[in-house]
């Protein structure tokens, strides 16, 4: 079950946030990344088109065209080295505010998906369980347990723990031709098991003994 289309994007609709509860191992590989040629050369071109003007049939080529169009046959491809690296499962708790009819829409659209739940490449699978409905109370707190946007008023106390830019939103430029600009936020991550402490006090959302800042 998908969600329903409205005049306002998802984005709008809810808000987002994350905790953490593990540490992701990291590695990096260097590896070959393969590239299919598909482009012709204009020799290539002429042979192509002249076996089609003779219904698929090369018996109209001269000796030195059939060696070229036997090669066009093959996959052509060449590689280019680059550093690769491999991220191993993390394991989080996501926190989603919005309004409640959008929120029983979201859960049915994740208990039944209407395809693999990916991120980022399409072998990083996403698994979800244990999907709750709770009330969320506005406070404010210099002590969060998810991660958190920066400003230049708000920091963690603790300089290691700020994660560097990441994605955050899209706005759309001209949806026609699929045009939109990306809106990045520089974030901060609390230690798995541990709150993330910061320099004063933001508005953020108690959610059972925990403070979420979205």
């Amino acid at each position: 079950m998908g969600l329903e289309r409205d005049d306002y994007s998802l984005q709008e609709r809810f808000k987002v946030s994350l905790k953490p509860l593990n540490e992701p191992g990291k590695s990096q590989n260097l590896v070959l990344m393969k590239k299919l040629k598909s482009n012709l050369s204009k020799k290539e071109s002429d042979i192509n088109k002249k076996v089609e003007n003779n219904k698929g049939d090369p018996s109209i080529l001269s000796e030195e065209e059939m060696i070229i169009f036997e090669g066009l046959k093959h996959i052509r491809s060449s590689s280019a080295p680059f550093i690769k690296e491999y991220v191993t499962p993390i394991l989080c708790k996501i926190f989603v505010l919005g309004e409640e009819r959008d929120i029983h829409e979201l859960r049915k659209a994740l208990e039944d998906p209407a395809r693999p739940l990916y991120i980022g490449a399409s072998d990083d699978f996403v698994v979800i369980s244990n999907i709750k409905l709770v009330n969320a109370k506005e406070t404010k707190s210099n002590k969060i347990d998810s991660i958190i946007r920066l400003n230049e008023r708000v920091e963690p106390t603790d300089k290691r723990r700020i994660v560097g830019r990441v994605p955050y939103k899209f706005a759309a430029i001209n949806t026609k031709k699929r045009d939109y600009s990306r809106e990045d936020a520089i974030v901060a991550t609390p230690k798995p098991g541990a709150k993330l402490e910061l320099n004063e006090s933001v508005e953020c959302y108690e959610i059972g003994d925990e403070y979420v800042a979205f």
